[in-house]
């Protein structure tokens, strides 16, 4: 009889190959999160430019997309908080304007844990002369996300 050469004697040893986890956090944050311009903080979405910011708030939403803006210094910096009832975690990332579209920049999705407390990222390497436009997502179809984004960085 022929022995299976893939077959493995009782040492627990396997051929399958363990994905490393590359998920970014954004980090806890001691900066107060100030979201200036914006007079309905109820609103389901509402946007506002102020003191070089663009300020989010969002109240009972799945996911929503900024508008098109540019980071002249190559780099921006996120701050938020969020709540949720379901899935403990919200995500953003960004998106580069291009001929018929917008295609994700690659790294960088950032995870925000919805405990209301304040986190932070940065996301830099981008082309000042490009334009981007942010994602906010949380993965639920049965609960909803509130919450607060401010990103600096902008013009």
């Amino acid at each position: 009889m022929l022995e299976n050469p893939k077959s493995h004697k009782l040492t627990g040893s396997s051929d399958e190959v363990q994905e490393e986890d590359t998920t970014q956090w954004a980090v806890l944050s001691s900066d107060p999160l100030m979201i200036d311009g914006i007079t309905d903080t109820s609103a389901k979405y509402a946007t506002a430019m102020a003191n070089g910011s663009l300020n989010i708030v969002f109240n009972g939403v799945w996911s929503r997309q900024t508008d098109y803006f540019t980071a002249p210094n190559g780099m921006i910096s996120v701050y938020g908080c969020g709540t949720a009832e379901g899935v403990q975690k919200f995500k953003i990332s960004l998106w580069k304007k291009v001929d018929g579209g917008a295609e994700y920049v690659d790294n960088t999705t950032f995870y925000f844990v919805t405990d209301g407390q304040n986190y932070h990222c940065d996301i830099g390497n981008l082309d000042p002369n490009a334009s981007y436009r942010l994602t906010i997502s949380y993965d639920s179809s049965k609960y909803y996300l509130y919450g607060l984004l401010k990103v600096e960085g902008i013009g």
